[in-house]
């Protein structure tokens, strides 16, 4: 296994194993196949850090998140962030960030943590490190080729990108095409920005293998894939691709079931929505984080926070929550799929094709993108919400993600 390979092993280990307090270079090392005194100058030259500092900044990192991202106390978040006490934690975090832990809290209080703000962090140095002709480009510039190529081709692409951090890559210039990285579970995914087929067919010739997950966005059939990459040298062996929809008129909003209704949820609902879910073991992880949006978006006035958050009723009770995103990149704004979760009397197709619709027009009224990849013919039964086709309330399809194996 090569150098590059084993780097990613061990800050995938880091990364998931970051609460062990008494996790020490010598772990990291046994577990990535390193012995340990050639280790810290590897992992240093692929990623910037030596061990112990990555280790220490991924912590604080870690505990940067829960504190803009939950109401956690700093006892357990100290804990689950690999300190023995929160004094530890304290001490470490004002050394790192010039304030406590509490006074971090207070500054961020009205921001909503991104993905991409705590992770992803050494994908540039690891990749530039291996592929040395390549150079990293700015990541707002990267976003806004994006949307002058097409908002509607690679607006979703531009949100997820903005939200996951990563690393834009190219070896040559940003408007011939670039790639963005970012990686998940040690396995590389790299979003392919190109529409010239010698570009990518370039870029499937570097980044290959069981590390890389590659993925081209294009309206082309599979067989003009295929064609077009087999007539560049490449063997393509599967194609997964994913429909994106876009809605841009307003939808048709069916008549409700008799005594259904669904209104937008707000900071001062929070006490219903607790009762309603607080016993069910599914939420208790999604509870205090909808609590601390809700709180940003409402009460503090965070205009622009992504929190997007629907009741449903039933002769005033509550009777389920559905969930969009208007998520912003660069000031385009999307409204990232609609999840539909009512209680299980409610789950009729009635009740989803309404608050479907309800929720697309509430989008469109807030000036975000509908889209959907959810409610399509090709989505397996168990990730829709309802049998129907997105395409009724007039989705129609505007790209589609193409995940690439080849040869």
């Amino acid at each position: 296994m090569e150098n590059s390979e084993l780097i990613t092993k061990a800050v995938g280990y880091i990364q998931r194993d970051v609460s062990d307090s008494g996790m020490t270079i010598e772990d990291v090392a046994e577990h990535a196949g390193f012995s340990t005194d050639y280790f810290n100058r590897i992992f240093l030259a692929h990623t910037g850090f030596n061990v112990m500092e990555y280790i220490r900044v991924t912590r604080l990192k870690k505990a940067a998140r829960m504190l803009c991202g939950s109401n956690q106390d700093v006892l357990g978040i100290a804990l689950d962030c690999g300190y023995e006490s929160p004094e530890a934690l304290c001490r470490a975090f004002r050394k790192q960030y010039g304030v406590s832990p509490t006074e971090y809290r207070k500054q961020h209080e009205n921001t909503e943590p991104l993905y991409g703000e705590f992770f992803n962090d050494t994908v540039a140095a690891r990749l530039l490190h291996e592929f040395p002709s390549f150079h990293a480009v700015d990541p707002n510039e990267a976003i806004d080729r994006m949307l002058e190529l097409g908002a509607m081709r690679y607006g979703l692409a531009a949100i997820v990108c903005k939200n996951n951090g990563g690393a834009a890559l190219t070896d040559g210039d940003l408007r011939d095409g670039f790639v963005w990285f970012t990686e998940w579970d040690g396995r590389f995914e790299g979003e392919i920005i190109s529409d010239d087929w010698d570009k990518i067919a370039h870029y499937f010739r570097i980044f290959h293998g069981e590390r890389f997950d590659m993925n081209i966005y294009t309206m082309e059939d599979d067989k003009t894939i295929v064609d077009a990459l087999s007539g560049r040298g490449m063997t393509v062996r599967e194609i997964d691709r994913d429909e994106i929809r876009a809605c841009t008129t307003m939808p048709i909003i069916p008549v409700p079931p008799e005594g259904f209704a669904v209104r937008e949820l707000r900071y001062e609902d929070w006490p219903l929505i607790e009762e309603h879910y607080r016993s069910r073991e599914s939420w208790k992880y999604r509870l205090p984080h909808l609590k601390q949006e809700l709180y940003q978006r409402y009460e503090l006035g965070n205009e622009e926070h992504s929190v997007f958050c629907f009741g449903l009723f039933s002769d005033d009770s509550m009777v389920g929550l559905a969930e969009g995103r208007l998520q912003r990149a660069n000031g385009f704004v999307v409204n990232n799929n609609i999840g539909i979760m009512p209680d299980p009397d409610f789950r009729t197709e009635e009740v989803y094709r309404y608050t479907f619709a309800y929720i697309t027009a509430e989008a469109l009224n807030r000036g975000a993108l509908p889209i959907d990849g959810t409610q399509t013919p090709a989505t397996s039964p168990e990730s829709r919400c309802g049998a129907f086709d997105s395409s009724e309330f007039g989705y129609r399809t505007v790209n589609y993600s193409c995940r690439i194996a080849c040869g």
